[in-house]
């Protein structure tokens, strides 16, 4: 069966959009399918030069720099009128021409549909066009939605019904959808699992070792997202970093992407800790998380990375619901904590890290047992190729 993977994220660094987009690809692969055509997440995310045969009306000119002209439909109303002029070769060809070629559109949503992005309106366009114009049995898969954006609500309304499968990767987005007959799944990179020590082929840092107790510590979009204009994260990631050190031994940083990168190298550099990024192969993170005594941090993926090896995570939530999502999810409960306030929450952090230390092995054998169940449920991804 020939599937066109829609919103292929390994065209991101970042360790999440890797990890998710290898294994949904893996899944396909295992249901028997085969992909034959890709829509990477930079073609649906933003303008591309060929989005229009016109190039006329997709450019406009400033002086000597041409910019690209968006043509995404912005409402509901008008995902008609652009579907036709797809079918007219007007619009979106490359898109036309991918979703064409298969059997099967599976959408691999994660955590890209929220506000009114122009990534969150494509993604439902291309599900409502390949199902209601081109015929083709199309699913939204492996995605969480937030619901914060009153377009995107009608949006989200009038395309679900079409479709032929929804799977969402936590349940708290089948809870704000309600109405849509959506499936809760799991997130693909529960498929991945960490090795046993003796595996480990990478590098993760001078001085670290993996043999002697240590806790993850990673960064978070939140911090990037301007929600505090002018806040510093760092005094407060340094001083998490000290007071984890005295109580735990030894710290990794994690930096999942560029961002991530900005705040944890001068950290790594200040307190010498070892630093694993971008650099480092997605299984070599699996393998640094799913060891680690604690995970801190506010990462999705680096929190399911974590859970996979029975890790127990302590997540920055009172700004990021997927964070939240995860916890319910794992099965881990905690306060919420709030990534603006880490200095005035030291304290409470590492008392929960300790709390998680002293579970010793019942409660990292809980987490693991449950990671392997969410692992297993990884496959309703892909079972509209059943």
């Amino acid at each position: 069966m020939n599937v066109c993977l829609v919103n292929d994220t390994s065209d991101d660094p970042n360790w999440g959009a890797i990890a998710t987009s290898q294994a949904m690809r893996e899944l396909i692969h295992e249901a028997g399918g085969s992909v034959t055509s890709t829509l990477y997440q930079y073609r649906i995310g933003s303008p591309q030069p060929d989005d229009t045969v016109d190039t006329a009306e997709s450019t406009s000119v400033d002086g000597d720099r041409k910019s690209v002209a968006d043509i995404a439909p912005c409402e509901w109303e008008a995902f008609d009128e652009c579907a036709a002029r797809v079918l007219d070769g007007e619009w979106f060809p490359a898109i036309y021409g991918a979703l064409s070629e298969c059997d099967v559109v599976l959408i691999n949503g994660e955590g890209c549909i929220y506000d009114r992005t122009r990534q969150s309106r494509m993604i439902y366009f291309i599900a409502y066009l390949a199902k209601c114009y081109l015929g083709k049995p199309s699913a939204i898969v492996n995605h969480s939605i937030v619901m914060n954006d009153p377009v995107l609500v009608e949006i989200a309304a009038n395309v679900y019904p079409y479709l032929d499968d929804i799977v969402f990767r936590e349940p708290d987005s089948a809870i704000v959808c309600p109405g849509v007959s959506g499936h809760v799944g799991a997130d693909a990179a529960y498929i991945h699992s960490p090795r046993p020590l003796a595996a480990w082929n990478g590098t993760y840092g001078d001085g670290f070792d993996p043999e002697r107790p240590y806790a993850c510590l990673g960064g978070g979009s939140v911090f990037f997202r301007g929600l505090r204009p002018g806040h510093d994260p760092l005094p407060g990631v340094m001083q998490l970093c000290e007071r984890l050190r005295d109580a735990v031994g030894q710290i990794v940083l994690t930096a999942s992407s560029h961002k991530d990168l900005s705040l944890m190298t001068p950290v790594s550099r200040e307190l010498g800790l070892p630093l694993i990024d971008i650099d480092n192969c997605v299984q070599e993170a699996v393998d640094v998380l799913g060891h680690a005594g604690v995970y801190v941090g506010a990462r999705w993926h680096p929190g399911i990375f974590a859970h996979r090896g029975g890790t127990p995570v302590i997540a920055w939530t009172e700004h990021t619901p997927k964070m939240t999502a995860f916890l319910k999810q794992a099965e881990l409960s905690q306060r919420p904590f709030d990534p603006f306030l880490i200095g005035e929450q030291l304290d409470d952090i590492v008392m929960l890290a300790t709390t998680y230390l002293d579970a010793g092995d019942e409660l990292r054998d809980r987490l693991r047992a449950g990671a392997q169940r969410l692992e297993y449920k990884t496959r309703d991804n892909v079972r509209l190729l059943g």
